[in-house]
């Protein structure tokens, strides 16, 4: 299932926002739920997000204009370095990947975190245009 491939990408991003260090293991999540596709999908996400860590973050900012990447809740954070990472590279359509990070943000981080996430994805996917 990819929302819980992007939940686990999730994980393992905010501990890498956290921590900086990215270790591939994916044991300590549902087997059940994560087939051997969906680790591909969501380990191609991590090191994507990696990567390009510095990018993810200046677009954050542009569009977050009131704090710099680094004053941002770190759930926050990692879940727009995720679901900017997807719209940038992945041909997952944009309104997907905002409902699916405005459901990680309802699951892991604030009230608030909900209406921030979506805004500033929303606003990004508007500059597309």
């Amino acid at each position: 299932m990819r929302s819980y491939a992007r939940e686990v990408a999730f994980c393992k991003i905010y501990t890498y926002v956290m921590c900086g260090e990215y270790d591939g293991d994916f044991s300590q999540f549902d087997a059940d739920k994560l087939s051997q596709e969906d680790r591909t999908f969501a380990d191609a996400l991590i090191r994507g997000v990696i990567q390009q860590k510095d990018k993810l973050d200046g677009i954050i900012t542009q569009f977050c204009r009131a704090y710099r990447a680094e004053r941002i809740y770190r759930p926050d954070l990692a879940c727009l370095e995720l679901a900017l990472y997807e719209m940038i590279n992945c041909d997952t359509p944009h309104p997907v990947v905002i409902n699916e990070a405005a459901g990680i943000a309802k699951k892991y981080s604030t009230e608030k975190s909900v209406g921030f996430v979506n805004g500033i994805l929303a606003a990004y996917e508007r500059s597309l245009s």
